[in-house]
């Protein structure tokens, strides 16, 4: 019997044992509502979660209902409940055991008429202990987009409101309850951006021109933002720049009838110069060869879209060395006083890895011959990760010069070339295979 099955068993359970009793009190009035067994949630917010009210006229029915909802609101593992009477006035004790729930934060996607703060009010009415996470189980989210539902209503704006979990980074705990308003167009028109200074708006409106026209998103814009504008502070040195959460409103104008006007602030922070590198975990190169592939001077501005590029060569650097896994871990400390950083870089260089063969897939026998006869990598040699990508610029087009020629004369395409790799992780090994398709 799975878990929830025996909560709900236990439930049941104690729900027959006191109904005999509670269907004598029928008449009585609900004078007092406790809980034994809180720690975390707050009687207020739990008593606002069953529905019951001091004052009601009690039913059996309602308060059967009330502990269902409390089991329902995944706070909870075990939900009883005692009454107990005097003058025609009834306490109502819920005794329950809180089980250990996990929250993730809240996003109001598209939400464009209002802000944060008369979203959160909003759904403090059905969810009083809401601050802008939910749990991860149970029903408060379906009752966060009731909540929502009824706002819109409210407001006399025609649309749903949908939800969803949202995981940025595959495999990562760290998730998101996004709410989205559906069934409403909100094309983005117009876009400002307060604060900046080294870089001329202009020039984000352009970096963001890709935005106008589309649909507004909290969570897109937010991301395109990151991905296609920051650098631009990045490359002047700008490292802690960072964009406010964007700032939407409704927009009717001639131009963008039912469309949005975007904000998005920023906070361009210093422009810091180059001090030095500090290297750990490296033996393959030493200290000043991984320093002299950085592009950065001391005490000049630090570039970095050209440093993260550099990152990923020196990696690449130690592929052709047969250490495939290496993986650089970049680590900033800002002086801000000074305006200067120091770059900690922590290498895990890994295993090295060797040839073992080379495979070929789709050439004709001549072909094939000639393409093992100019491989140059041989069984058992250092694996070098950048060789493949010289042989083909080396020796492919020469190999498949007839090939070409006899697909050119009979009008088909030229056929397509794929590289691909098995990697023997234990006998750190690696197969290379180039297939040819039609």
């Amino acid at each position: 019997m799975t878990p929830q099955l025996l909560r709900r068993g236990f439930l049941l359970l104690v729900l027959l044992l006191l109904a005999s009793t509670a269907a004598a009190q029928e008449n009585f009035t609900i004078q007092k509502i406790e809980f034994e067994g809180l720690k975390r949630l707050s009687p207020e917010d739990v008593t606002t979660t069953t529905g019951l009210k001091v004052g009601d006229p009690f039913a059996i029915a309602s308060l059967d209902a009330a502990a269902q909802k409390l089991m329902d609101s995944g706070q909870f593992n075990k939900v009883a409940y005692k009454t107990r009477a005097a003058n025609q006035q009834l306490t109502i004790t819920f005794q329950v055991e809180e089980a250990i729930v996990t929250s993730s934060r809240v996003v109001f996607d598209n939400f464009i008429w209002f802000d944060d703060t008369e979203l959160i009010g909003a759904v403090k009415r059905d969810v009083p202990s809401f601050s802008g996470t939910a749990p991860d189980t149970g029903d408060t989210v379906e009752r966060i987009v009731k909540s929502l539902q009824r706002f819109l209503h409210e407001h006399q704006i025609e649309a749903t409101v949908t939800h969803m979990v949202s995981q940025d980074v595959p495999g990562s705990p760290v998730q998101e309850h996004v709410f989205t308003v559906n069934g409403v167009p909100m094309p983005i028109c117009t876009l400002h951006f307060p604060g900046t200074k080294n870089v001329a708006e202009a020039k984000l409106v352009e970096g963001a021109k890709d935005l106008k026209g589309s649909e507004y998103s909290r969570k897109f814009v937010s991301a395109f933002a990151v991905s296609n504008l920051l650098p631009f502070y990045r490359e002047l040195g700008q490292l802690k720049a960072a964009f406010s959460p964007p700032s939407a409103k409704p927009e009717a104008t001639a131009n963008c009838k039912s469309g949005v006007e975007l904000t998005i602030g920023v906070d361009e922070g210093y422009i810091y110069k180059w001090d030095k590198a500090e290297w750990t975990g490296n033996k393959v190169f030493t200290a000043q060869e991984l320093t002299a592939l950085l592009p950065a001077q001391t005490g000049q501005p630090v570039n970095g879209v050209k440093l993260d590029q550099a990152s990923r060569e020196i990696e690449e650097a130690y592929g052709r060395k047969g250490f495939l896994l290496a993986r650089i871990t970049t680590q900033p400390e800002f002086d801000d006083q000074a305006q200067s950083v120091v770059y900690k870089l922590d290498i895990v260089e890994g295993p090295q890895f060797r040839m073992r063969n080379f495979i070929t897939r789709g050439f004709s026998e001549s072909e094939t011959k000639e393409l093992q006869a100019r491989w140059e990598l041989k069984s058992g040699e250092i694996f070098d990760q950048g060789y493949s990508k010289e042989f083909s610029k080396k020796h492919l087009t020469e190999i498949l010069k007839e090939n070409l020629i006899r697909r050119h004369a009979q009008g088909k395409h030229a056929p397509s070339l794929k590289w691909g790799s098995n990697i023997d992780r234990k006998a750190l090994t690696v197969d290379l295979i180039l297939e040819l398709t039609n």
